[in-house]
């Protein structure tokens, strides 16, 4: 026999640092035992590593090139209170049971519960130690009508599953472990893609890009899915013509292999970099569970229903659609390839009609739109269900699969919604039963924003396409002395970046983009601050101190406000230093903008004194942090509310496969335009004028990749992002 000692004590945390999914906050119980029981540590299998590389060929060469990306194996198991794990008596008015799994060499695990019914008292977590990961608490909130509840990865390849109930409820049996999904690919941003995983290719466009501006409030409406814990697809959220906020979303049959699936799957929104560049998002906007309503495998669609309603604060938009048969002049599509953040493409031709088959999906004659070759982006595994949209902004199609990829972007194929609607007359096969459910016969509907005032809540970030971020070390007489947007040698105190946002604005929380981060769980933290204030920062409005060890380096990391913050006019948003750990390092991105007439963001706290970035440098350079904010009452719909780029210059198209125009309300001379490649280096191309306000980039030869175009505009100059891609 092994014999334990339960101790109890509560963890005292500075802040909430749970992410992801709907749930009550707050850490688990800390019970420290002498000798663990045998049924409170399990181990799975060792995934043999054919099992792996079967599972990463097929995700290459998938029947058809259907375009779901599996990530992880699954072990089938049951685990409940009453078989396995330990319940310890307390004499702190609780009863704790606890479970700890392990599958080795795992990037995440992720688990699947049925007969889920937690007690009115009790509160559940999933969390791995060592990497700092929380989920939870999960609460009698959670319990579904289906009993099944699905949880996002927790990184690591360990993890504890802990509940716990008052004392005087017992030892519940209140739900069992079916599924232990082992992630061999590295669906995290923990892990930023190991090995065996990759992120989108180069060529894809993140939806944030100035090109993608016109769908900005049309992108929310598409959400990042994990079905059953396996495989990654897309899917929007929809519109129907009662307007009654049901929150249905549409993707692809193929990606729910069963009809059950839709209760195990988790649905994650606004995973997305907050500008034009490939940086990671925080997947922190998360739903578990949904019940299927229609599921049609020779149109490969399944429409579901959300459990839950996207709260304001996810910033849910019910896209639109067009049932007619009319085949667009253009298109583009929303969706997360390789599971990675939201990207956009486009084509600027008319799909044809086509019959898409493969062994699993055969179209009736005409099924599909087949996109002959995208203009600018692909899409990749994880893309399928993504919807298709026409330049009205509605839902045309849903992708099944093809043979685009950056190499070769051509070749796509959208289940047609046209033949969605009521080819079949089963209703659980069609759209139009749900879609249309008072019976009005519309062939088109427009997307709807239902959240107002206090509730219409939205990103906004003062980056824009020409920035570029990094880690911007402080040097003095050449040598390092930390960085400006972080820990430092040089008495900054306290980084932050300034804002104005038009309207009566209420912040929820600000996602900063951490470039480096060494810790060693020493328990340091920075201090979230708000300030109002004119020119420089003058009065405190908030203050949240929050644990940094487990936050994710290269990627966005939230943090929530847990009171009204109401800034009225300027203000700045940043963080206090003064409680990092000497031996460990943290800073956020930030760009340095060093063209003429830069606005400058960046305002540090050293010594004492406040000082504007422009200021402290002798070139006069302006800085802008990687600062994402979400407020909610705004009146400018908008994410980028600080504009400045004259409005009235177009560079088209961006990306472009050679040719590139530039046109402006201002004359252009062809001898003012400059083009720059990444490390500064003017490039030499032929510019060519087609009339006074218009000319033509030629970029023919030159190696693929992101330039920067600049010329005269007024008293000032403009500098765009392009994005060549032969």
């Amino acid at each position: 026999m092994r014999w334990y000692i339960p101790i109890l004590t509560v963890l005292i945390f500075i802040c909430n640092s749970v992410s992801a999914q709907l749930s009550e906050g707050g850490f688990p119980l800390q019970v420290v035992t002498l000798k663990s029981s045998d049924r409170a540590f399990i181990k799975m299998p060792l995934l043999k590593q054919s099992v792996i590389e079967a599972a990463m060929a097929a995700n290459k060469t998938s029947d058809a090139q259907l375009k779901a990306l599996t990530f992880a194996h699954a072990f089938n198991v049951d685990f409940s209170p009453s078989n396995s794990g330990v319940w310890y008596s307390t004499n702190a008015g609780f009863n704790v049971w606890r479970i700890t799994i392990s599958s080795e060499n795992a990037y995440s695990l992720n688990l699947i519960f049925d007969d889920f019914e937690l007690n009115n008292k009790g509160r559940l977590f999933i969390y791995n130690e060592q990497n700092n990961h929380y989920l939870g608490a999960f609460t009698a909130r959670n319990n579904k009508p289906s009993h099944k509840f699905a949880v996002a990865p927790v990184a690591g390849d360990e993890i504890t599953v802990q509940y716990e109930v008052p004392e005087d409820e017992g030892t519940p049996d209140d739900f069992r472990i079916t599924r232990v999904n082992h992630d061999f690919m590295g669906i995290l941003k923990f892990d930023r893609r190991p090995i065996q995983g990759k992120t989108a290719g180069d060529c894809n466009i993140d939806v944030n890009c100035e090109i993608g501006d016109r769908w900005n409030q049309l992108k929310d409406a598409v959400c990042r899915l994990i079905v059953d814990g396996r495989e990654v697809c897309t899917g929007t959220l929809l519109n129907n013509t009662a307007e009654d906020k049901k929150p249905y979303v549409l993707s692809a049959s193929h990606c729910y292999d069963k009809w059950e699936y839709a209760k195990t799957t988790v649905y994650t929104f606004n995973y997305e970099s907050p500008y034009c560049a490939p940086l990671d998002g925080d997947p922190i906007h998360s739903l578990s569970g949904a019940i299927m309503k229609a599921h049609y495998d020779s149109l490969d669609f399944a429409l579901v229903e959300l459990d839950d309603l996207p709260p304001p604060d996810f910033r849910p938009y019910y896209a639109g659609w067009d049932r007619s048969s009319a085949i667009p002049d253009s298109s583009v599509s929303i969706h997360h390839p390789q599971g990675d953040i939201k990207k956009i493409s486009f084509d600027n031709d008319a799909p044809d009609i086509q019959t898409f088959t493969s062994s699993t999906i055969k179209n009736p004659r005409y099924g599909s739109f087949n996109i002959l070759r995208w203009d600018g982006g692909v899409t990749e595994v994880g893309s399928s269900g993504g919807a298709l949209f026409n330049m009205k902004e509605q839902v045309i199609g849903t992708l099944s699969g093809g043979a685009a990829y950056c190499g070769n972007p051509v070749n796509d194929y959208f289940a047609r919604f046209a033949m969605q609607w009521d080819y079949s007359s089963d209703t659980t096969k069609q759209l139009k039963y749900w879609l249309d459910p008072l019976g009005t016969g519309a062939t088109e509907l427009n997307g709807k924003q239902f959240n107002t005032n206090e509730d219409l809540c939205n990103a906004f970030t003062n980056l824009t396409d020409t920035d570029e971020h990094g880690n911007i070390a402080l040097t003095v007489s050449g040598e390092t002395k930390g960085y400006w947007g972080g820990t430092n040698s040089l008495g900054i105190t306290e980084i932050v970046e300034h804002f104005n946002i038009y309207g009566n604005e209420i912040l929820d929380g600000v996602s900063f983009g951490v470039g480096k981060l060494v810790t060693n769980n020493n328990n340091s933290r920075i201090t979230v601050k708000v300030y109002e204030g004119d020119s420089y920062p003058e009065y405190l409005l908030y203050s949240k101190q929050v644990t940094i060890d487990n936050w994710a380096e290269d990627a966005m990391n939230f943090v929530s406000f847990n009171q009204m913050v109401e800034p009225a006019g300027d203000f700045f948003v940043g963080f206090e230093l003064s409680d990092i750990n000497t031996a460990d390092t943290f800073a956020i991105y930030q760009s340095l903008r060093e063209y003429e007439d830069a606005t400058n963001h960046l305002y540090v706290k050293q010594n004492g004194s406040w000082e504007s970035f422009t200021s402290l440098n002798p070139q006069n350079y302006a800085m802008v942090n990687v600062i994402e904010l979400v407020a909610c009452n705004y009146s400018l719909l908008t994410d980028t509310p600080t504009v400045e780029q004259p409005k009235n210059v177009w560079v088209y198209p961006n990306p472009t496969a050679g040719e590139l125009n530039l046109e402006s309300d201002k004359e252009i001379e062809p001898e003012n335009v400059v083009v720059y490649n990444l490390i500064g280096q003017e490039i030499k191309t032929s510019v060519v004028k087609t009339d006074k306000f218009r000319i033509k980039l030629n970029l023919h030869g030159k190696t693929a990749g992101v330039y920067f175009v600049r010329f005269p505009y007024g008293n000032t100059f403009v500098t765009r992002k392009i994005s060549f891609v032969p």
